[in-house]
């Protein structure tokens, strides 16, 4: 590797897992000569490296990536040689592939394949009747080029005859939508606010948040485009947008990717662990960047950010973690409910497990994108990678009591991985409400 690259360019995390028995075999030395390929070609630097052994339960190696990628002070990309190491079953490399879109993580593989092919070739692959199910799609591209509507319709839009047409409540909301980001110049969150704060809901009845605004904002289906399968077909239905509009959207979203606040995540110690005491939301990190350049992090609850329904605002990211450091040193810290048994964690995991191949099967079969699957089984992807993690690793590093004890007597001197660690054995929760913290203590497992 070139040695500017020990300093320059994007960060990114490594993953190996020797696989002798796959075709071709994937050795250490190939992968790691494939992933330094990469590297130096697409200008990343490495940060850290993780491994796991061939048979390594749980893949813990992964599960430190995870939590890496999930904590960094800059976004990380992933890279490794090819989507077989993350599990020898399909189901076990989509939900590997998926947490890590939910923690944010952009993934690169050496192989030249894209997370998405990867992913379609392992599900559709392990199949007896995908023959069957790609027949069905070609009939479906082929009422999709007759303009024929293909599932449900977007939002602002019902079926009539097969077509869509303009349903006028919900293309009045479309409009006002695009109006307040283009004429307004309000972000996703205020306008869902908005929206939230004037009673109006989604179709599905539920208040509307950062996603749902956006996901209006990105859908091309408002200029009379129909797409879908690969199939686009131009002036299929009604506009609900001016000449030009769609398109000033879409450049003005992509500005503000590309802003340098919206390049970096920072690092928030309670991330996971934090939740807020009005609602039950998890408290999100957030950066706020003061009229004298000073950047200034908090930990915000979910629910006030997206949908304007929480009495609670937030709280600088070192008063709360003080607060915590000072619950464990005065012993103020509860203990927290019994940790579930090992049969009620496998049941979640086998619902959760369900959820996402649900999700699969329905991209595989045409009706979702794969933004929706990671939109819909992103999450219980990474709680699922998680639970698995947790039950097939050995007991903690140290009992609670000590990690606890640990953390009180050197939080000053703990570099942010240690610390981190130390937190996830010593505490279960951590639940803030009108400026109260309560933290809940794990229990030591029996």
């Amino acid at each position: 590797m070139p040695a500017n690259l020990a300093t320059e360019g994007r960060p990114a995390l490594v993953y190996l897992r020797p696989l002798p028995d796959a075709e071709p075999p994937l050795g250490l030395a190939l992968q790691r000569a494939a992933t330094a390929a990469l590297i130096a070609a697409e200008g990343y630097r490495a940060t850290k490296t993780f491994q796991d052994r061939t048979d390594a339960p749980g893949l813990p190696g992964f599960a430190a990536l995870l939590d890496a990628a999930a904590t960094a002070v800059e976004r990380p990309t992933v890279v490794l040689a090819s989507a077989e190491l993350l599990g020898e079953r399909a189901l076990e490399r989509a939900e590997r592939l998926l947490a890590l879109a939910a923690a944010g993580a952009p993934v690169r593989l050496a192989d030249g394949s894209t997370p998405e092919q990867a992913l379609r070739s392992a599900w559709t692959g392990r199949a007896p009747d995908e023959r069957r199910r790609e027949r069905a799609r070609e009939s479906m591209q082929k009422r999709a080029l007759r303009g024929q509507v293909l599932g449900r319709p977007p939002f602002g839009y019902a079926v009539a005859g097969r077509k869509l047409v303009v349903d006028e409540r919900e293309g009045e909301v479309v409009r006002r939508i695009f109006a307040l980001y283009l004429d307004g110049h309000e972000g996703v969150r205020r306008i869902a606010r908005l929206l939230n704060e004037d009673g109006i809901l989604t179709r599905l009845g539920k208040p509307w948040n950062a996603g749902s605004v956006r996901a209006v904002l990105r859908n091309p289906a408002y200029t009379g485009t129909y797409r879908r399968l690969g199939v686009v077909v131009t002036g299929a239905h009604p506009a609900l947008l001016r000449r030009g509009q769609f398109e000033e959207v879409q450049e003005r979203m992509a500005r503000r990717r590309t802003a340098p606040a919206e390049q970096h995540r920072h690092v928030y110690l309670l991330a996971g662990l934090a939740r807020c005491g009005h609602c039950g939301a998890r408290l999100l990190g957030a950066r706020r960047s003061m009229p004298g350049g000073e950047a200034r992090t908090y930990y915000r609850c979910a629910s006030a950010t997206n949908q304007g329904r929480c009495a609670y605002h937030s709280m600088r990211t070192e008063v709360l973690e003080e607060a915590v450091r000072d619950a464990l040193a005065s012993g103020r810290g509860r203990a927290a409910p019994k940790l579930p048994s090992a049969r009620t964690s496998a049941a979640r995991r086998a619902a959760l497990d369900r959820t996402v191949a649900r999700a699969l099967e329905r991209w595989a079969a045409g009706e979702l994108t794969y933004r929706d699957v990671v939109r819909s089984a992103g999450e219980p992807s990474l709680e699922a990678v998680r639970l698995e993690a947790e039950a097939e690793s050995a007991q903690p590093r140290l009992d609670p009591a000590a990690a606890a004890a640990r953390l009180v007597d050197e939080w000053d001197s703990l570099d942010f991985p240690a610390k981190r660690a130390l937190l996830l054995d010593a505490v279960a929760e951590v639940l803030v409400r009108d400026g109260r913290v309560r933290v809940s203590q794990r229990r030591e497992k029996t």
